[in-house]
């Protein structure tokens, strides 16, 4: 028995030497190998800090560039076969660089970016999201909109209507014939509601785009299509001003009359004089201002007009309010005034409005000057 069981334990010992034996000739590096054959992949510098900035059927895209020496080209991919590269120059090394894709079809994108060294080793992906604008974007923008034309002295003058805050509207682009047959064009902003059109030549039409952006980064700007148009079919009739002769002042926050600046001197007919109110003792401030006008009788009002004084306290902005009673009141919001001395500026009315008293509430000036002042108020109609 004590035979049988020293044979059963050498088999065993002699097993456990088999196994031994076998794992010995694994090799050492038999677990880690893949991680051995990445290792010895050279990685050239990849880009950083991307930014995508969109344009018309191309983009460009800014990256930050490795401090490796060894990147020599830089290619751009995106969509099923889109394909760019270029050259990274020694001074291209660890600054931006700036790259403008000519050619890319209208759509959103992933872009690739990978760098390459002169043996041809390819960096660690980067990427970055991107739309590209085109013709589908184009045929979606809007025109402003005329309110209304006139013929003036200075040329032609477009009024607009007001726009709603838009980011990516630039303005207007506005092509005319001039009274020597020359062709001309005027540009205006975004914020302004008029286009004078300088030495138009009657009787001939314009044309007029608006420009827009998409984004701050766009590097390209976009118009819509072209509009032609006839003045004639938004010219309006020429303006009449109410006489003031019954006119009255029916109340104000202050007056300084020791130098003859009375609010009376608002309806008096001539932009020679003038209101201020209270500069001493005490003096007044904004936004304590007001003065309400009594027309007399409930008048159909197209609009108003102002005439600043000469040198300082002019307003900047103001408010109107309307009403029949001097009780109740319909603001018609703000109205901006330029910084010219006396001359008749013009605010149009979105709609005829019917009312018998009107409120000025100045709420801000051009200058430092915490009074206002204000040489002619007054309405008119066409």
């Amino acid at each position: 028995m004590e035979r049988k069981i020293n044979s059963m334990a050498a088999r065993a010992l002699l097993l456990v030497l088999v196994v031994l034996m076998i794992s010995r000739c694994t090799p050492i590096d038999y677990h880690y190998r893949d991680y051995l054959e990445n290792a010895e992949k050279v990685y050239p510098g990849r880009v950083d800090s991307l930014l995508f900035l969109p344009g018309n059927k191309r983009a460009a895209v800014r990256a930050l560039m490795s401090t490796d020496a060894r990147v020599g080209k830089m290619s751009i991919s995106w969509g099923i076969d889109g394909y760019y590269e270029t050259e990274v120059t020694d001074e291209d090394i660890a600054t931006y660089k700036q790259v403008v894709i000519p050619e890319i079809e209208e759509g959103i994108y992933t872009f690739d970016i990978r760098t390459y060294d002169g043996e041809g080793n390819s960096s660690m992906r980067a990427e970055i999201f991107g739309r590209v604008y085109g013709e589908s974007y184009v045929e979606n923008l809007n025109h402003r909109i005329i309110d209304n034309v006139r013929q003036t002295e200075g040329g032609l003058l477009i009024n607009w209507f007001p726009e709603s805050a838009d980011s990516t509207l630039l303005g207007t682009l506005v092509r005319y014939m001039t009274n020597k047959g020359d062709s001309a064009h005027v540009t205006t902003g975004a914020v302004s509601n008029q286009t004078m059109l300088p030495d138009y030549r009657p009787e001939t039409e314009f044309a007029f785009t608006t420009r827009y952006k998409p984004t701050a980064l766009a590097i390209d700007t976009f118009y819509a299509a072209f509009q032609t148009v006839d003045p004639a079919e938004f010219i309006v009739t020429e303006r009449t001003l109410y006489p003031k002769e019954t006119w009255s002042i029916a109340g104000f926050s202050s007056e300084n009359t020791a130098d003859r600046h009375a609010v009376a001197n608002l309806i008096d007919g001539t932009s020679e004089t003038f209101w201020i109110a209270r500069f001493a003792s005490p003096a007044t401030n904004y936004p304590d201002h007001w003065v309400t006008v009594d027309m007399g009788e409930v008048l159909n009002v197209d609009g108003f007009y102002f005439a600043q004084k000469n040198g300082d306290r002019k307003i900047r902005e103001m408010e109107i309010l309307v009403g029949d009673d001097n009780e109740t009141w319909e603001s018609l919001g703000l109205v901006g005034l330029r910084n010219i001395d006396r001359e008749y500026q013009y605010i149009d009315l979105e709609a005829q409005k019917s009312f018998r008293y009107f409120k000025l509430i100045p709420v801000s000036g051009h200058d430092s000057q915490r009074q206002p002042g204000l040489a002619e108020a007054g309405t008119f109609f066409y």
